[in-house]
């Protein structure tokens, strides 16, 4: 069973359970979603990236953002579509990063919206 119909079945038995806990540490309280919200994020984003890309033969997208409550769906939402994620760490150098995603021939990376401007600085 993969990762995705793990958290599937879970989520149908547990929809309204938290699934996610985040805490920045930042003094602030930690943030939780439920599996609703965890596996309806995913959902939509594999639907986004089937509708978008086009895979021919090419199952791996790059994942380029910070750890977050997020994290999770992104992860999920790439893995069912079938596809692999490539984490590429957003506290790289720029040259290093770069050079990471041509190695990888990566032909989509999805980026975080805060990290949008970092990204473009990179490439």
């Amino acid at each position: 069973m993969t990762l995705q119909e793990l958290v599937r079945k879970a989520a149908s038995c547990y929809m309204d359970k938290v699934a996610v806990c985040f805490d920045e540490c930042n003094n602030q309280l930690p943030v939780y979603y439920t599996y609703k919200t965890v596996v309806n994020a995913a959902s939509e984003l594999s639907n986004f990236l089937l509708l978008h890309c086009d895979f021919q033969g090419i199952r791996e997208i790059g994942l380029y953002c910070q750890p977050g409550i997020d994290l999770p769906s992104w992860i999920l939402g790439i893995l069912q579509v079938p596809a692999a994620y490539v984490p590429i760490d957003t506290d790289s150098p720029p040259s290093l990063s770069t050079h990471f995603m041509k190695k990888c021939n990566l032909k989509y990376i999805l980026v975080e919206k805060k990290q949008i401007n970092v990204m473009f600085h990179t490439l």
